[in-house]
């Protein structure tokens, strides 16, 4: 037999056990100094303390899903192929999202592993080129430890293609005779560095796939963009400033199938919720098998006595109540 959640709630069981033995000696010596001055007479031990701590602590052994029986099966997953490409390039280091937008990116897209579930993940760094950096699984750990590694040295050219990222997706990544699961979230600034990203957008559109374009950053004033050294970047003696350009991503989303444009210039990316509605949207598909264990669960042994314990107590408190107004 065993646990099947983290053992933290046993350390209530002792403690409860405490406060209630406390709990019934406190009430023992004061009922014995009111039958000692007359006020009060001998009413017995004050049991319903300690069948409610019994009772409490067999409720907290239910919470614990005592398991046995362990098994490996393998389960059949269903969902749709989900390719994050992140722009890892100079400008998301710029602070208007906190504490800057790649890190920002990455915050949330690790929020949203619980969103995945059944879902194939690739996960693609660009900048000046493309960089495939997890291939398309199931293995979430895997996953979140490249969003995780990712920064602005993933790539070893700088700038920003948006086009060239969303090409070599469609090429070496989805499946040439199933389009219909593919989707592409693209996560950037904008800034593109013309690499025809509408065209390379509507070639998915063509070939059903969606994309989903995320613009982080202000689209009015821009933020600047931080040096090596932790100072503004400056070109020709003038500070660098990044804008979100999100003229660029809503045409892109526009001309694949079904996308559609997501602003983010600050607080949180709520990235559950766009997993979410690609969910409701799209077609899922058959994603492969994963194996899980089973288990046998026993957490309903314990309410039993936690049952009966509670019943003692009540029973017992009324006992009392009824001496005491006799």
């Amino acid at each position: 037999m065993r646990f099947l959640e983290t053992a933290s709630p046993l350390w209530l069981i002792p403690a409860a056990a405490f406060f209630m033995l406390l709990l019934a000696g406190r009430i023992r010596r004061a009922r014995y100094l009111k039958m000692m001055s007359g006020k009060e007479s001998p009413s017995g031990f004050p049991y319903s303390p300690l069948f409610m701590a019994f009772a409490f602590m067999f409720l907290v052994l239910a919470m614990m899903r005592p398991v046995s029986n362990p098994r490996l099966k393998e389960v059949e997953q269903t969902g749709r192929n989900l390719v994050f490409v992140v722009d890892v390039s100079r400008s998301m280091l710029a602070g208007d999202l906190a504490p800057n937008r790649l890190e920002r990116a990455k915050y949330d897209i690790l929020n949203s592993l619980d969103s995945l579930s059944g879902n194939r993940v690739a996960l693609v760094a660009f900048a000046g080129v493309p960089v495939l950096k997890c291939p398309l699984t199931l293995d979430y750990v895997y996953f979140s430890q490249a969003v995780t590694d990712l920064n602005t040295y993933s790539v070893g050219r700088g700038g920003t293609n948006l086009g060239d990222a969303v090409r070599v997706v469609m090429d070496n990544l989805f499946d040439p005779d199933d389009r219909q699961s593919m989707d592409i979230i693209l996560i950037t600034d904008g800034e593109d560095q013309d690499s025809f990203p509408v065209e390379s957008a509507s070639r998915a559109g063509r070939e059903g796939i969606r994309i989903v374009t995320i613009g982080l950053g202000n689209q009015e004033q821009g933020s600047p963009v931080p040096s090596d050294e932790g100072e503004v970047l400056t070109y020709d003696s003038e500070p660098v400033y990044s804008k979100a350009d999100m003229d660029t991503l809503t045409r892109m989303a526009a001309a694949s199938r079904d996308g559609w444009a997501v602003s983010v210039e600050s607080g949180r990316l709520s990235m559950a919720s766009i997993l979410g509605t690609l969910a409701v949207k799209g077609e899922n598909r058959s994603t492969g098998k994963t194996r899980e264990f089973l288990y046998d669960e026993h957490y309903r042994w314990p309410l039993v006595p936690a049952l009966i314990f509670l019943l003692f107590a009540m029973a017992s408190e009324n006992t009392s109540l009824f001496r005491r107004r006799r």
